[in-house]
């Protein structure tokens, strides 16, 4: 709920155009992210006049001198020059000089300029976070809850997509809110005008890897040799390479053993979610699969494929023939 009213905050700053002289926008969703500094971009710096009155330095190659004389220069037939600095390392470990400097700098940016550091993740213990903190606005931006993002999809559409076939296109799609902006689009110029039904979301959209998999791993449990192989295929063509499916397949055995265990403990959905730092969804869906399988399989299966694992690094086993006869084992 703190992040919502940080994230008004925000929004209420560029609708005023009331702006701090310091930023910080960092977290998880690095979409979310992108889509604030563009914000405050496009409301700070008027349109054709970024080239005199914005600074973007990307990256750790830069000092802190660099900035802060980016900073200090006056901007051009505009209110304000705008300046940008995006996964530094300013805030973390390693750059206590630049850190220290800018630490200081920030107490005294001139009323002429506006600094926006974007992160995706920081050390709240750090002297650069700490000051930017006291002397502007630091906001945190990490993934959104189920429902949010489901409301987001819903408005993404166009209100062209039903709640619960939103959350359909979330599981197809996976969380990535850039990869899901994506997919809506292929999906808004496939159906139209029409509303989206599920039928549309299968045909026009790509699945996310970890979606396969999931599928994946319910055509082992129900015993579906043929799909599971189909769907191995499907993957191996998409350039997936096998370790890293086998590297997932594990991690859903491994989630399915989790979700078992803890439901057998008598956790409800929601504390499964909550102490695996899982979505309900996937929790669901993973309890749901749980039933074809013994918690005693389900442990042999995560073992194999650590085995598997080791055996192909080690030469001991072509890589797509191992992934193969974990699929064979587990679904016959």
């Amino acid at each position: 709920m703190w992040e919502v009213i940080f994230l008004q905050n925000l929004d209420n700053d560029i609708k005023s155009g009331n702006f701090k002289r310091v930023y910080l926008i960092y977290g998880e969703e690095s979409f979310l992210v992108k889509e604030y500094e563009n914000k405050l971009k496009e409301s700070i710096i008027p349109a054709g006049a970024e080239t005199m009155n914005l600074s973007v330095f990307d990256g750790k190659g830069f000092s802190g001198k660099e900035i802060s004389e980016a900073i200090d220069t006056m901007p051009f037939f505009s209110e304000y020059r705008l300046v940008i600095v995006r996964d530094s390392g300013l805030f973390t470990i390693g750059r206590k000089d630049d850190t220290d400097l800018l630490a200081e700098y920030v107490k005294s940016i001139p009323d002429t300029s506006v600094l926006v550091f974007c992160n995706e993740k920081v050390d709240k213990r750090n002297a650069l976070y700490k000051a930017v903190k006291k002397n502007g606005y630091v906001c945190e931006i990490n993934m959104l809850k189920e429902k949010e993002l489901t409301n987001w999809v819903i408005k993404l559409s166009g209100n062209k997509i039903s709640a619960s076939d939103s959350e359909y296109f979330i599981k197809n799609i996976g969380v990535s809110m850039v990869a899901l902006k994506e997919e809506m689009t292929k999906l808004l110029n496939y159906t139209g005008d029409k509303k989206i039904t599920r039928e549309d979301i299968d045909i026009a959209c790509t699945k996310s890897v970890e979606s396969n998999i999931f599928d994946m791993v319910g055509a082992i449990g129900g015993k579906n040799t043929e799909l599971a192989l189909d769907i191995y295929g499907n993957l191996l063509n998409m350039k997936e390479s096998p370790l890293g499916i086998l590297k997932m397949i594990a991690r859903q055995f491994k989630m399915i053993l989790e979700c078992k265990y803890l439901l057998r403990k008598k956790y409800t959905k929601q504390q499964i979610a909550y102490e695996l730092g899982l979505r309900e969804f996937i929790v669901a869906g993973c309890i749901n699969q749980s039933r074809n399988f013994t918690l005693g399989n389900l442990m042999k299966a995560v073992e194999d494929c650590a085995k598997c694992d080791i055996d192909i690094k080690r030469g001991l086993i072509q890589d797509k023939l191992g992934v193969e006869i974990i699929i064979l084992k587990y679904a016959k």
